[in-house]
This record gives structure tokens, sequence and C-alpha cells, in this order.
């Protein structure tokens, strides 16, 4: 059994930025984005080929928190009329907000309520059109349903519950991913790769969204370690963003798993970027969910080879090569709190999830 359905306009390739024009169409606009130069120099050439945007956003840091959203709806509010378009230009947490102020039509309280309440007031949100440009390979955002806002005062972090938060067209043009730097692709490689395969070790796995995470799972393990050598490569970036969008694919319908959630307290208290925290784990977590489930057997098959006690070890030595730690105690929690972590981790709907045994 399984469901299946993804909105989303994929184009893809080098070149497939100068496509925004013709798909805002005349339509009044406004851009969220980050503040530095790159993305600066992205919305003027833009601008130069679509008009002036009637919004430009451009606080946007990683993990998007309460005040950096609510500060983006008090600027839509200001405007004498709401933008017809959204365009997300950058890494997840550019999409993701950019998602969040698009079904918010400018109204904080609103998404505020939404959030907190895990969906509540959904009907009230806005359908505007939305178009997810991004500019790194991982989050896969920009064909997945999820904007994960954080209240990093109130140490919580909520994800928009609305179909309405899928990108009208997924925009991926490989050739704005080239001047990511090392940490960066490492870490956004990761996130797709955790997004693949946690989409293979979830009891939401079907027929469909199975051979999607193979083929993801497999592309990041191919080509990130060459990528890691050759950060120019748009060949190895044109892969990536492949493995970055099918991965999203098969995210939007499977959701998360148990990786993620352990990789929450990691990124709240210790401010580890989202993908070496969620993608650190994946051998350990591999691990546990050999032997469990046949059709998760099976496809770790296909990413590993038969031999699944030696794939785990080659995978290991993917980390390692990346020089990426696997020990949790590397990146500032405790033993004791890692195994909190873990058993609250399992405990939660993420963890129930997971068709593995935990091993604490």
């Amino acid at each position: 059994m399984g469901e299946f359905f993804n909105p989303v306009n994929a184009i893809f390739g080098p070149g497939s930025f100068e496509r925004l024009p013709s798909l805002i169409a005349g339509r009044s606009y406004a851009v969220v984005t980050y503040g530095d130069s790159y993305f600066s120099s992205l919305v003027e050439r833009l601008e130069q080929a679509a008009g002036r945007a009637a919004l430009v956003v451009n606080n946007v840091q990683a993990n998007p928190d309460f005040p950096d959203v609510k500060l983006g709806c008090e600027q839509m509010k200001a405007l004498p009329q709401l933008p017809e378009v959204y365009i997300g230009l950058g890494g997840g947490s550019a999409m993701d907000t950019c998602k969040a102020l698009a079904v918010s039509g400018g109204n904080w309280p609103l998404l505020k309520e939404h959030l907190e309440t895990g969906g509540e007031r959904v009907d009230e949100l806005q359908n505007p059109s939305i178009i997810a440009v991004p500019t790194t390979a991982g989050t896969g955002s920009e064909v997945s349903i999820g904007a994960v806002i954080w209240d990093h005062e109130n140490e919580g972090k909520w994800g928009v519950r609305s179909p309405n938060a899928y990108a009208d067209y997924a925009v991926v043009d490989p050739e704005l991913m080239l001047s990511l730097p090392l940490d960066q692709t490492i870490s956004t490689g990761l996130d797709a790769l955790s997004h693949a395969l946690e989409s293979i070790w979830t009891d939401k796995h079907n027929l469909v969204t199975q051979p999607i995470a193979i083929k993801a799972s497999r592309l990041v393990l191919e080509n990130l370690p060459a990528l890691a050598e050759d950060l120019g490569n748009i060949d190895l970036r044109t892969n990536l963003a492949n493995a970055a969008m099918l991965a999203g694919i098969a995210l939007s319908q499977t959701r998360t798993c148990i990786a993620h959630q352990c990789s929450y307290p990691l990124t709240m208290y210790h401010e580890v970027p989202h993908g070496i925290a969620c993608g650190f784990s994946l051998p350990m977590v591999m691990e546990w969910a050999i032997g469990h489930d046949d059709m998760c057997d099976e496809g770790l098959v296909e990413v590993f080879g038969e031999d699944l006690k030696a794939g785990h070890k080659n995978f290991e030595k993917f980390m390692d090569d990346l020089n990426v730690s696997r020990d949790p105690t590397s990146y500032g929690p405790s033993q004791a709190e890692w195994n909190g972590w873990l058993a609250n981790a399992v405990a939660g709907a993420k963890g129930q999830s997971f068709l593995g045994k935990v091993l604490i």
C-alpha cells in the first residue's frame, strides 16, 4: 500500500535560472533570500530581466527563527498589496522562510498559531504562487511540502502543515551551486543522503518512493567524495542537485525518520549544521536497520551491495574520508545526553516509524 502526490513542476539543469522571468510572467513578486553579496547579485540579475521586485526579504539566517519570520510578515503588511509570486532563493532556510511567508499573507499571529499548534487554522492560510530556487544540493525543500521554522527562545521547532507550501515550480540550476564552499557542500550533500536513506528505513516507504530514494542515495555516495575534491565541477554539481531533488521527492511522501529526530538537539543546543547533525549518524542507524524489514533490506542492498555488513563498513569509510566524525560526543553532548536524546527520539513519532531496532 502507498500513496504518492507531488504537484511541483521541476525545471532542472545548468542555465535554468534564466527561465525565472517567464515563470513570473509579469506578475508582482517578492524574493526571500540571504543578505550577502552573492545573493544580492542574483536578485539584481533577476530584476534586470523581470522588473523590480515588489519586496526583497534578505534577512534569512540558517535555521530561520520566529523573530526573522515575524519581520518578514511585517514587511509584507507594509506593502500596498501582497505580491502574486514568492521566490525562495537559497538553501533550505531561504526556501522554508519563503514558503512560510507566502502562506502567511503577512499575518504573523495566524502563522505563529498555525506553527505552534501543529497545523490549526490551516484553511486560513494563503495559496499564492511559489517558486523555489535552490542554491545548495541538500534540503530538497524545492519539491517537498516542508517549511521548518525554529523558536529558539522557547526551544521549539515547527513546520507549516499545508499543501499550499508546495512550490508551483522548482528551478534547479547547478550553476548557482558552483561557489558553495567545501563544508557546506558536504553538509548539504549529507542532508540529501539522510533524506534518501530515511525514506528507505521508515514504515512509510512504498513501491513508488523506494526506487527514487535508492537512486538518490547512490548519486550522493558516488559523487560527493569526488565533488569534495573538485568543487567547480559542473557535472558533479548537477549529479548532487539531481540527488537532492530526488531525495526531496521521496521525503515529500515518507517524511523523515529517527536520524533527523536525533539531529534537532545537536542543532538547537550545539549549533551543529543540519546536514552534519542528521548525516553523521547514518552509518549507525543503517546498522540498526539491517535485518528487520524485507523491503528496507532490499533497498539497502541496492544502495550498498549484497553484503550489507561490508556495505556498512564502506559507509563508515565514506564518512571518515569526508572527515565527518561518527562520534556524537565530538559535536558537544556527553554520551549520557546523547543517549537521552536517542531514547526520546525512539519514543517519538519519527522513532516509531523507524523499521529497525535502536541499540542504546
